[in-house]
């Protein structure tokens, strides 16, 4: 996969990420209720900046592991895929979360693992289904 092309991938899972972490936020937090809306949209937008960047890096670090065709990768590898980004993603949202929100670690946490658990469900799919519609596209040329 080229550079531009992992990219993109980026760009597409992270828009989809960031409309359904809004409304995540939206019934956990009541900052949107409350006319701070563009706070929670400006720490979802630098956790988005934040995850383009961690895709793109842990993307190419375990593509350099798991050498094998991505169609092949067997469903304990794409759980310890998404587990082992989400994990690392976790490490440097939570403090921005405590942060913008004014909440507590355990709260911060929590929030943050539901964000993360509907982001691991939802990268799961996405990435299975980008490599089988890359490969399709790829096939049909």
């Amino acid at each position: 996969m080229s550079i531009a092309e992992r990219i993109g991938q980026a760009v597409l899972f992270e828009a989809i990420a960031l409309l359904l972490s809004f409304g995540l936020v939206q019934v956990f937090d009541h900052h949107t209720d409350e006319g701070n809306g563009w706070q929670v949209w400006a720490m979802l937008l630098s956790i988005s900046l934040l995850a383009m960047v961690w895709t793109f890096v842990y993307n190419l670090l375990f593509d350099r592991l798991f050498t094998q065709d991505k169609l092949d990768r067997p469903i304990w590898l794409r759980a310890l895929h998404i587990i082992g980004f989400e994990g690392g993603l976790l490490c440097f949202t939570l403090p921005l979360v405590m942060w913008v929100l004014g909440i507590g670690v355990w709260q911060a946490l929590m929030l943050d693992v539901a964000m993360s658990l509907t982001v691991l469900m939802y990268g799961f799919i996405f990435y299975w289904v980008y490599d089988v519609l890359r490969a399709r596209l790829l096939t049909a040329k």
